[in-house]
């Protein structure tokens, strides 16, 4: 008799990026933890039993069997949104203001 090998078959990085790209295309919000495992970030505590289930829904139409994670929002992640929506809309006011200002030299030059 052959013996079976039970041990579980070790998880690529590429097929972690899979997951990552394919729960992204779902419309999750998605990050890669430390140790590459694709994390699903909830918008509210409560959501994450819900969100759970759909997870698993994908993970395994994509037969992915390797680690993943679903939490709750951080205090930081605020932080990064509000810091990244603060940096666009400097972004956008900058722009406005280059506008203006080449209006104001054409009529000025006109």
């Amino acid at each position: 008799m052959a013996n079976t090998d039970n041990k579980t078959a070790e998880i690529s990085t590429t097929d972690k990026l899979k997951m990552y790209k394919a729960l992204k295309e779902k419309g999750f919000r998605v990050e890669l933890n430390s140790d590459s495992v694709p994390t699903v970030i909830c918008k509210n505590a409560q959501d994450i039993k819900s969100e759970l289930a759909k997870v698993r829904k994908v993970i395994k139409e994509c037969r992915y069997v390797g680690s993943f994670g679903v939490r709750g929002p951080r205090k930081s992640d605020g932080e990064i949104a509000d810091f990244a929506e603060d940096k666009k809309n400097s972004v956008t006011n900058t722009e406005i203001s280059e506008s203006a200002d080449n209006e104001n030299i054409e009529q000025v030059a006109g």
